[in-house]
């Protein structure tokens, strides 16, 4: 079967929201019956909720990703698909141990460096990149011969920027996240305008490959949020949250779009820097008050200067950084229209 793009693509992002809607009911009773739940920090009292739900999330993009190789598979690049959906897999595992075992904050910088051999191994991605107000860099410096191994190309792309972008972006999406809804309708407004970006340029099987891993990924995340809204019913976990990271990174590095990436990621990389003030140390949370949210200390996360600002409701809270998540996409988008 070869179905045309235009035809796979909704049947994959249908197959996927179906899929993850199905299965979520269950596991949550299944994950509320082995007490794995925890408190909502954003209420008053005594609020539990199931969590690590971003496992269901996993499954339904997972199954609905691999699609493709069967619905469109001349449209498309196998090696990519799998190589892709290896390693957000590898991703999501981490998160997964991070979520039972609470890893050391050294092993989430080194750990997901496994995550990005595929896409390393792919050997994707322009040897030659643009940088605004640099202009162009060459990042292939020949090749160096070692004995009993070979030839092997020094590309500082392959070898140095891919591990790079797929840590930074699983840690940086882990950094804003916290309340209900928050992570994962991030993810579908990032979904949304990178596959606006994809759009922008010419396609070819790579990013038709990309395009089906966001409508894969966009299904599952629509049919968690029907669960993850507030009140949330069940919690992402770092599953989720690092999931979305080797999102961003394999579609960026595959498509291209590594500036406009890292624009559309503006919100988390202001949150680094905010965080990085508190070595890392401090929390999204603040006080809820009367169904608000109030925070009075220093600012380390965008979540504190808007509670100090505005004290609002935890869904007027999302809702303000669900905006800030659009403005960035909205920049990236007017990036790529007017290099």
């Amino acid at each position: 079967m070869n179905m045309p793009v235009e035809y796979a693509l909704p049947l994959v992002c249908a197959i996927s929201f179906l899929l993850t809607y199905i299965a979520l009911p269950p596991v949550i009773r299944k994950l509320e019956h082995k007490k794995f739940v925890s408190r909502d920090m954003n209420k008053a009292g005594e609020v539990r909720v199931a969590k690590f739900g971003g496992v269901v999330v996993l499954l339904g993009f997972i199954v609905a990703y691999l699609l493709p190789l069967q619905l469109s598979p001349l449209s498309i690049s196998a090696s990519v698909l799998l190589g892709t959906a290896l390693a957000i897999s590898l991703i999501a595992l981490l998160g997964l141990a991070d979520d039972l075992l609470d890893i050391p904050d050294i092993y989430r910088v080194v750990l997901p460096l496994f995550a990005a051999l595929p896409i390393m191994l792919l050997k994707v991605g322009s040897t030659v990149i643009g940088l605004p107000f640099i202009g162009t860099i060459n990042l292939y410096f020949g090749t160096l011969a070692l004995p009993l191994v070979g030839a092997i190309g020094l590309n500082m792309y392959i070898l140095v920027l891919i591990p790079i972008g797929v840590i930074a972006c699983s840690n940086l999406i882990n950094l804003l996240a916290g309340f209900n809804g928050l992570e994962t309708g991030q993810g579908i407004i990032i979904c949304v305008f990178l596959v606006a970006m994809l759009l922008l340029g010419g396609l070819n099987e790579n990013k038709v490959t990309m395009l089906f891993l966001l409508m894969a990924m966009a299904g599952a995340l629509c049919a968690f949020l029907m669960f993850n809204w507030y009140p949330a019913k069940v919690f992402p976990g770092n599953v989720l949250t690092y999931m979305l990271g080797a999102m961003v990174a394999s579609v960026a590095i595959i498509g291209g779009l590594e500036v406009a990436g890292a624009i559309l990621l503006l919100p988390q990389i202001i949150e680094f820097f905010l965080k990085a003030r508190s070595k890392f140390q401090a929390e999204n949370f603040g006080k809820c008050i009367n169904g608000r949210l109030h925070y009075d200390g220093p600012v380390y996360s965008l979540t504190h200067l808007i509670m100090k600002v505005f004290r609002p409701t935890e869904v007027q809270l999302v809702l303000m950084l669900y905006s800030v998540q659009i403005f960035s996409g909205l920049l990236a988008v007017a990036y790529l229209a007017f290099l």
